[in-house]
């Protein structure tokens, strides 16, 4: 079926954000969300992280806005590769950040959302540059961005079938992170009796090694190379992650090839991320790594890859880690013999391989999670499309 397209300007009434004078106490003494990009997380919110008092829609120029109202980012440097936007449920204001989009009267606010995120890409392209370096999104491109205007009764069933597939995302997710939680949890329930200490560089047969330095020219052809940003902490690397590629010789691919079970430590970084850390497993071809990480062999006589590598994500880990960091300007460090004098539980080899048959376990099942998200993904934006196209 084929729906009205009207401009955007012609079915919201748009209004600008602001912030009370932070002089003035009493303006944030009170509980009135106030919502700023930093708030924008989810696709409905109900409270923010700021609030102020209702003095301030009688003594300034900012808004009370109602319940329903549409908002999204329209400054800053998230612009730069995501246009956040939320449903506000809530009576509140805004800053000078967010744009509030209010409904008129024929406009369903969950609808409307939907089919601003159903045209992310376009409003994207429309993201300028302002003169002191920071995105922005320009009032008029919302103004005259066309959007579909079915009846409210085809509104409603179609914000209720996206609210529904969405759903299903949202327990997609958050089934991952309940896996996430509980490899901790069995290596907590494991092991956190043990006492007894062992300094790492005990356990380890080769290492730590810094990696390899090009310039960013060098990049984009060759053998894979593994890149900080290329992993979160706590991962096990495989071929299925996005490895970037790098022109080098049969010299270097020797000297910093990565083997299974080898681990990955990050060792600049900002200091929240520093000693950030990976487990290399099934690698199908001579690989590397670059050299704000260090490479690490275990000695699997004494101790288990996956075992070490859930040990770094303790926060007593963390805590070494952070005494030993050398801080600089906006980054932190460590080196190779503050890798080597971390201190650890060492309990039976036996108890370890066991842990790593359980973690495996855990993986696999995360894995079949992760397939079972991206296949609601794809329903999601799938009829998100279709909604838009007038087809759902």
């Amino acid at each position: 079926m084929k729906w009205p397209v009207v401009p955007l300007g012609e079915i919201v009434d748009f209004y600008s954000g602001g912030t009370p004078s932070k002089a003035n106490s009493d303006y944030w003494s009170g509980s009135v969300p106030w919502f700023s990009a930093k708030d924008m997380k989810r696709d409905v919110l109900v409270d923010s992280a700021d609030h102020i008092a209702d003095d301030v829609f009688t003594s300034t120029s900012i808004k009370r806005l109602p319940r329903g109202t549409v908002a999204m980012v329209v400054r800053g440097m998230i612009l730069a590769h995501t246009i956040p936007i939320s449903i506000l449920d809530a009576e509140c204001a805004i800053n000078q950040d967010l744009k509030a989009l209010i409904p008129r009267r024929d406009v369903v606010p969950a609808f409307l959302a939907a089919m601003l995120r159903a045209q992310h890409g376009e409003i994207l392209s429309q993201v300028s540059t302002a003169a002191h370096g920071t995105r922005k999104l320009d009032s008029r491109v919302l103004e005259n961005l066309k959007v579909p205007l079915p009846p409210l009764s085809e509104q409603r069933r179609i914000a209720s079938i996206l609210d529904h597939a969405d759903a299903l995302r949202a327990k997609r997710r958050q089934a991952i992170v309940y896996l996430d939680e509980l490899s901790k949890s069995i290596f907590h329930h494991m092991f956190s009796m043990f006492e007894w200490q062992t300094r790492l560089d005990s356990i380890i047969a080769a290492g730590p090694t810094n990696g390899l330095y090009r310039p960013a020219s060098d990049y984009g052809a060759g053998v894979p190379i593994l890149r900080i940003d290329g992993f979160g902490s706590g991962a096990v690397l495989s071929d299925s992650y996005q490895w970037k590629r790098l022109r080098a010789n049969e010299g270097e691919i020797e000297q910093y090839a990565l083997a299974p079970g080898d681990l990955v430590v990050n060792r600049v970084n900002a200091l929240s991320h520093l000693g950030k850390s990976a487990l290399i497993s099934d690698i199908s071809e001579p690989s590397v790594y670059e050299s704000n990480m260090m490479r690490i062999r275990i000695d699997t006589n004494r101790a288990n890859g996956d075992f070490v590598l859930a040990w770094l994500q303790t926060r007593r880990a963390k805590q070494q880690i952070l005494r030993k960091a050398k801080k600089a300007i906006n980054q932190a460090s460590i080196n190779q013999a503050d890798v080597k004098s971390l201190v650890l539980p060492l309990p039976p080899l036996e108890l370890q391989c066991r842990f790593a048959e359980r973690v495996e376990a855990v993986r696999v099942e995360r894995a079949a999670s992760e397939r079972f998200s991206a296949s609601a993904d794809d329903l999601f934006y799938s009829l998100q499309s279709r909604a838009f196209r007038g087809e759902l």
